[in-house]
């Protein structure tokens, strides 16, 4: 009797569409299942990694890169070592970064060593109700690429925009059996948790470029033992300019002393309490940008009047 093939299924979407929720609902659901998680950051700080880590200890974090261009030698070894691990695993989820196109990771799972050991269910593609038809020139063709990839479209954050913008986001993606419309990345069990995983449908492959696309975007960190005020915080990423596509990490709030995840895209912010003591003394954020944005100096000005002074302290 030969031993059942791995699982796999691929989470990919642009930046903020929603992934890491959707990460965080798939494993609180799957509890109780031989189930790992492997998070590609796109930055120097593993975020994702850490908001997934308080659901679940089955993360491994590829940081610093694109998982399809400059870390997907990484990919593949940690995807040989999960095919040995004992007991054996019943499903592998790969959330991709939002620079990545996910035909990349859909070539490497079909490499000899790991063909015979694990299986692609399924590419499930995040779309952003309200940004999806904003994007422009090669960001609307990487969208595109990653929307071309799913074998599931899941329509996020449906409850932000009204019923004329949600036909033309139909109407742009096309005529597709499988599109689910979602808020807050709710995703429904039968639609991937099946106990006996079916076989992915053959898709043709769209050639993918050999350039690195991570170099149409850039990034920059800020790390600093500061407190935050939520106000004045809040107030600065609306005014953020338009050229910076995602804000994400750690914050520390003077209501409370309390740590924060911090997910903002657009103009929209969420707060959510972090779970991890060990984290609550310093705030680090990631923001990552258009290529050849480079205003980091008055984004850090900017942070630095959102910090809680000692005279507001007294």
């Amino acid at each position: 009797m030969s031993t059942p093939r791995i699982a796999v299924t691929v989470v990919s979407g642009f930046l903020g569409a929603g992934k890491t929720t959707l990460l965080n609902r798939m494993v609180q659901r799957a509890q109780g299942r031989r189930l790992a998680v492997i998070v590609n950051d796109f930055g120097e700080l593993n975020i994702d990694a850490a908001i997934v880590s308080e659901v679940t200890d089955a993360v491994v974090s590829l940081q610093n890169g694109c998982i399809c261009c400059t870390v997907q030698e990484d990919l593949l070894a940690q995807l040989t070592a999960m095919a040995q691990m004992q007991p054996r695993l019943e499903r592998i989820v790969i959330e991709c970064s939002g620079v990545s196109d996910p035909q990349r990771i859909v070539q490497t799972l079909a490499y000899p060593q790991l063909r015979s050991q694990m299986q692609l269910d399924m590419v499930i593609t995040v779309v952003d109700a309200t940004r999806h038809l904003q994007l422009e020139g090669e960001y609307a063709r990487l969208a595109r690429a990653q929307v071309g990839a799913g074998d599931l479209l899941l329509l996020n954050k449906t409850d932000l925009v009204d019923a004329g913008q949600l036909q033309a986001l139909h109407d742009a993606l096309g005529h597709r059996t499988r599109i689910h419309e979602s808020v807050q990345a709710q995703l429904p069990d039968a639609l991937w948790l099946d106990s006996e995983p079916e076989p992915r449908s053959a898709k043709p492959l769209t050639p993918v470029s050999s350039d690195d696309h991570s170099e149409m975007f850039s990034s920059w960190t800020w790390q600093q033992t500061a407190t935050l005020n939520v106000e004045r915080l809040r107030g600065w990423l609306q005014a953020l300019p338009s050229d910076v596509f995602r804000v994400k990490g750690l914050v520390v709030l003077a209501q409370g002393s309390a740590a924060h995840w911090l997910q903002h895209v657009g103009s929209r912010s969420q707060f959510s309490p972090a779970t991890d003591e060990a984290m609550a003394n310093v705030s680090r954020l990631v923001f990552i940008a258009r290529r050849g944005f480079n205003d980091w100096d008055a984004l850090g000005q900017g942070l630095q009047a959102c910090t809680i002074t000692e005279g507001e302290r007294t």
